[in-house]
Protein backbone atom coordinates (compact mmCIF):
# COMPACT_ATOMS: atom_id res chain seq x y z
CA UNK A 1 0.00 0.00 0.00
CA UNK A 2 1.28 3.43 -0.93
CA UNK A 3 1.96 5.97 1.81
CA UNK A 4 1.89 8.97 -0.50
CA UNK A 5 -1.43 9.16 -2.31
CA UNK A 6 -1.47 12.38 -4.29
CA UNK A 7 -4.78 13.82 -5.42
CA UNK A 8 -4.28 16.30 -8.24
CA UNK A 9 -6.80 19.04 -9.02
CA UNK A 10 -9.01 18.34 -12.03
CA UNK A 11 -8.15 21.56 -13.85
CA UNK A 12 -4.84 21.58 -15.73
CA UNK A 13 -3.19 24.98 -16.29
CA UNK A 14 -0.23 23.84 -18.39
CA UNK A 15 0.99 20.83 -20.39
CA UNK A 16 4.30 19.97 -21.99
CA UNK A 17 6.18 16.98 -23.39
CA UNK A 18 9.67 15.64 -22.72
CA UNK A 19 11.44 12.67 -24.35
CA UNK A 20 13.54 10.37 -22.15
CA UNK A 21 17.26 10.56 -22.93
CA UNK A 22 20.04 8.09 -22.11
CA UNK A 23 21.20 10.39 -19.29
CA UNK A 24 17.80 9.93 -17.61
CA UNK A 25 18.45 6.21 -17.08
CA UNK A 26 19.88 4.61 -13.97
CA UNK A 27 21.73 1.30 -13.50
CA UNK A 28 18.37 -0.52 -13.49
CA UNK A 29 17.79 0.48 -17.10
CA UNK A 30 14.82 2.72 -16.36
CA UNK A 31 14.45 6.42 -15.60
CA UNK A 32 15.96 7.31 -12.21
CA UNK A 33 13.67 8.53 -9.44
CA UNK A 34 15.49 11.88 -9.09
CA UNK A 35 14.63 12.72 -12.70
CA UNK A 36 10.95 13.12 -11.85
CA UNK A 37 11.78 16.22 -9.80
CA UNK A 38 13.70 17.59 -12.79
CA UNK A 39 10.73 16.91 -15.08
CA UNK A 40 8.50 18.81 -12.65
CA UNK A 41 10.98 21.69 -12.52
CA UNK A 42 11.24 21.87 -16.32
CA UNK A 43 7.45 21.94 -16.55
CA UNK A 44 7.26 24.67 -13.90
CA UNK A 45 9.92 26.72 -15.72
CA UNK A 46 7.98 26.46 -18.99
CA UNK A 47 4.73 27.39 -17.23
CA UNK A 48 6.26 30.40 -15.49
CA UNK A 49 7.78 31.55 -18.78
CA UNK A 50 4.34 31.34 -20.40
CA UNK A 51 3.02 33.89 -17.88
CA UNK A 52 6.09 36.14 -17.98
CA UNK A 53 8.10 34.98 -14.95
CA UNK A 54 10.87 32.59 -13.91
CA UNK A 55 11.89 30.85 -10.70
CA UNK A 56 14.52 33.53 -10.07
CA UNK A 57 12.41 36.47 -11.23
CA UNK A 58 9.00 35.96 -9.66
CA UNK A 59 8.31 39.66 -9.48
CA UNK A 60 10.96 41.14 -7.17
CA UNK A 61 11.60 37.75 -5.54
CA UNK A 62 12.26 34.15 -6.47
CA UNK A 63 10.64 30.79 -5.85
CA UNK A 64 12.02 27.87 -3.87
CA UNK A 65 10.75 24.35 -3.27
CA UNK A 66 9.45 23.89 0.27
CA UNK A 67 8.40 20.24 -0.07
CA UNK A 68 8.06 17.48 -2.63
CA UNK A 69 6.18 14.23 -2.81
CA UNK A 70 6.18 11.67 -5.63
CA UNK A 71 3.85 8.75 -6.22
CA UNK A 72 5.54 6.35 -8.67
CA UNK A 73 3.13 4.19 -10.67
CA UNK A 74 5.04 2.82 -13.70
CA UNK A 75 8.58 2.71 -15.07
CA UNK A 76 9.86 4.94 -17.85
CA UNK A 77 12.46 3.91 -20.42
CA UNK A 78 14.80 5.48 -22.97
CA UNK A 79 12.84 7.01 -25.84
CA UNK A 80 9.54 7.25 -23.95
CA UNK A 81 7.84 10.57 -24.63
CA UNK A 82 6.08 11.81 -21.54
CA UNK A 83 3.24 14.26 -21.27
CA UNK A 84 3.28 16.33 -18.08
CA UNK A 85 0.15 18.13 -16.95
CA UNK A 86 0.48 20.79 -14.27
CA UNK A 87 -2.21 22.08 -11.93
CA UNK A 88 -1.93 24.67 -9.19
CA UNK A 89 -3.52 24.14 -5.81
CA UNK A 90 -4.93 26.96 -3.75
CA UNK A 91 -2.66 29.91 -3.11
CA UNK A 92 -1.50 30.92 0.35
CA UNK A 93 0.06 34.23 1.35
CA UNK A 94 3.58 33.01 0.50
CA UNK A 95 3.15 30.01 -1.76
CA UNK A 96 1.22 27.43 -3.71
CA UNK A 97 1.36 23.75 -4.57
CA UNK A 98 2.14 22.52 -8.08
CA UNK A 99 0.62 19.18 -8.98
CA UNK A 100 2.01 17.19 -11.89
CA UNK A 101 0.71 14.09 -13.61
CA UNK A 102 3.13 12.30 -15.89
CA UNK A 103 1.86 9.90 -18.53
CA UNK A 104 3.15 8.12 -21.62
CA UNK A 105 1.68 6.10 -24.48
CA UNK A 106 2.31 2.37 -24.81
CA UNK A 107 0.66 0.33 -27.57
CA UNK A 108 -1.71 3.24 -28.19
CA UNK A 109 -2.85 3.34 -24.56
CA UNK A 110 -2.24 6.30 -22.25
CA UNK A 111 -0.51 5.12 -19.06
CA UNK A 112 -0.27 7.19 -15.89
CA UNK A 113 3.38 6.99 -14.78
CA UNK A 114 3.63 9.25 -11.73
CA UNK A 115 1.98 12.02 -9.73
CA UNK A 116 3.92 14.76 -7.95
CA UNK A 117 3.13 17.53 -5.51
CA UNK A 118 5.74 20.28 -5.24
CA UNK A 119 5.26 23.03 -2.65
CA UNK A 120 6.60 26.40 -3.81
CA UNK A 121 7.19 29.51 -1.70
CA UNK A 122 8.05 33.08 -2.63
CA UNK A 123 11.57 33.84 -1.42
CA UNK A 124 13.65 36.99 -1.10
CA UNK A 125 17.17 35.76 -1.87
CA UNK A 126 18.81 39.03 -0.78
CA UNK A 127 17.16 39.03 2.67
CA UNK A 128 17.02 35.19 2.89
CA UNK A 129 13.33 35.36 3.94
CA UNK A 130 9.94 34.21 2.77
CA UNK A 131 7.85 36.97 1.22
CA UNK A 132 4.21 37.38 0.25
CA UNK A 133 3.41 36.60 -3.35
CA UNK A 134 3.09 39.98 -5.10
CA UNK A 135 -0.60 40.80 -5.69
CA UNK A 136 -0.26 41.15 -9.48
CA UNK A 137 1.31 37.69 -9.73
CA UNK A 138 -1.26 36.20 -7.36
CA UNK A 139 -4.01 37.63 -9.60
CA UNK A 140 -2.39 36.06 -12.70
CA UNK A 141 -2.12 32.67 -10.99
CA UNK A 142 -5.72 32.84 -9.71
CA UNK A 143 -6.91 33.78 -13.19
CA UNK A 144 -5.04 30.82 -14.69
CA UNK A 145 -6.51 28.48 -12.06
CA UNK A 146 -10.09 29.66 -12.52
CA UNK A 147 -10.07 30.05 -16.32
CA UNK A 148 -9.74 26.35 -16.96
Amino acid sequence: MRKNKITCPDKTCFETEITMQVGDLNYGGHVGNERYLLFAQETRIRFLESIGYSEMKFGPYGLVVSEASIEYLQELFHGDCISISMSIGSLSRVGFDCFHTISTQRNGIKILVAKLMIGMVCYDYAARKLRSIPEDIKAKLEQRISSL
